[in-house]
């Protein structure tokens, strides 16, 4: 057995430690085997490359079901880079969500998994790293609702006008009635009687018409000198002219004068006064619509001439009357009406009431006056009130309801009232003029009444009923 030499054992050793790295050593080998940044980053960039490739490959499909074609492009990617982030996404549940997330979205957090983790702190960087590659890839694993189906765009189609329901002329009248909103009137002021005992004309006439129209109100013949002839052959002392007055707003314009031929109205009246005096007298008048909102039109009207005689017409036909009234049923329609006569009254605008039961024409066939006595009885009531007289209106013989207006039983109520009672032709051509006064005079008789009654410069005038009757017959026979 041989044995080694010292200085040689010595040497061994030196060369065995030589040989055997040291942790610095070690450390710096592990540095060059470690791939460098920029080699991390060219390997991360591969994928990312291979995935967008990938992606406009698929992107016509990816439209029809994005979420089934999302999952093996991340799955891919994940495997080939980091595995350690594979098995960390594998061994956890992801909660499913209903929208999976783009591709382009997914691509950069996988290159952040194609990192490889350093060898020395391999499993505690294996954790954190499944962490944060995790995250971002629990859209394109998870389980996804299948895509809705892509409806097309209609906004750039063209689309059919709604259809609009027809409506009458009377309906569309309704949504906009005349209404007009004025200052309160003067209190009004109670009728004035007349001590001025009547005396006849030459003729023994003692009597007026105190209702008849003009050419001006667009619905009427003749000129006034005519009206005036047919006067002193009816047997009268005087006709009063009261021809439809002008109204603001357009209302009902086809049946009166218009403001502008106010002047010429009261200018026809006394040419005609004037082509008779000494034979009949000619008076001045107006027939002066009651509109509820136009009292204050009215009374300044009533200020522009030096009228005998205002009569106050309330007219049912118009057409704003309808428009604004004619709702709900035929007989409230009606009371409607006579609610407004009574108003009427009340206003103090007017020297007498024309044609007080005129809308007994509306409907004429379902008149009865029994089913409306209750209203009126009330109104008579109001209106006997205030004074103001009622017409007698022998024109309505002529109408659809023939009856003279008003009819005999609104008549008696009227006289047990004590209400002034004025007779008027209503009429509307020459021939007319003081037609049917015999009957209506017997009417009123009959009715209860002993007097009657026509106005001069705004004042009532009262005669017998029995003296008129005999001076029309009287004067008949000496005009003739």
């Amino acid at each position: 057995m041989s044995k080694t030499h010292p200085n040689k054992s010595k040497a061994a050793k030196k060369l065995a430690s030589a040989s055997k790295p040291t942790g610095k050593t070690a450390a710096k080998k592990a540095a060059v085997k470690a791939p460098s940044k920029k080699t991390a980053a060219k390997s991360a960039s591969t994928p990312k490359t291979v995935t967008k490739k990938q992606t406009a490959k698929k992107a016509p499909v990816a439209q029809k079901a994005p979420a089934k074609k999302a999952p093996p492009v991340i799955k891919k990617v994940a495997a080939k880079n980091a595995v350690p982030v594979k098995k960390a996404v594998v061994g956890k549940k992801t909660a499913p969500v209903k929208k999976s997330a783009p591709t382009k979205k997914a691509a950069p957090q996988a290159k952040k998994a194609a990192a490889p983790p350093l060898p020395a702190a391999k499993k505690q960087v294996a954790k954190p790293a499944s962490t944060k590659a995790a995250a971002p890839a629990k859209p394109a694993i998870a389980p996804v609702e299948s895509a809705k189906p892509v409806v097309p765009s209609t906004s750039n189609l063209p689309t059919a006008p709604t259809p609009v329901a027809k409506s009458s002329a009377k309906t569309t009248a309704k949504q906009a009635p005349a209404v007009v909103i004025q200052e309160p009137i003067a209190p009004p002021k109670p009728p004035v009687i007349s001590d001025e005992k009547p005396v006849a004309n030459k003729s023994g006439a003692l009597f007026f018409d105190s209702h008849m129209h003009t050419p001006l109100c667009k619905h009427a013949a003749g000129e006034p000198e005519e009206y005036a002839a047919q006067g002193l052959k009816s047997g009268l002392k005087g006709i009063i002219f009261t021809c439809h007055c002008p109204m603001p707003d357009g209302f009902w314009p086809s049946v009166r004068m218009s403001d502008s031929e106010f002047d010429t109205y009261v200018s026809i009246v006394d040419r005609a006064a004037q082509a008779y005096r000494g034979k009949l007298d000619v008076c001045l008048g107006l027939e002066s619509e009651f509109f509820p909102g136009h009292e204050k039109w009215i009374e300044n009207l009533h200020k522009r001439a030096d009228f005998d005689y205002i009569l106050g017409g309330l007219h049912w036909q118009s057409k704003d009357y309808l428009a604004k009234f004619e709702t709900g049923t035929i007989e409230n329609f009606r009371r409607s009406y006579f609610e407004h006569l009574a108003q009427s009254a009340e206003s103090g605008l007017y020297d007498c009431l024309a044609h007080p039961d005129l809308v007994k024409n509306y409907h004429p066939d379902s008149w009865c006056f029994a089913i409306i006595k209750n209203t009126v009885t009330t109104v008579l009531d109001r209106i006997a009130k205030t004074g103001v007289a009622m017409e007698l209106n022998s024109s309505g013989l002529n109408k659809s309801y023939s009856e003279m207006n008003p009819g005999n039983e609104m008549l008696r109520m009227m006289a047990e009232r004590k209400i002034p009672i004025v007779i008027g032709s209503d009429a509307h051509k020459p021939s007319r003029v003081g037609e049917h006064f015999i009957t209506a005079l017997n009417n009123l008789s009959e009715s209860g009444y002993e007097e009657v009654s026509y106005f001069q410069k705004r004042q009532r005038i009262d005669l017998k009923i029995s003296d008129v009757l005999a001076s029309i017959r009287k004067a008949i026979d000496n005009n003739s």
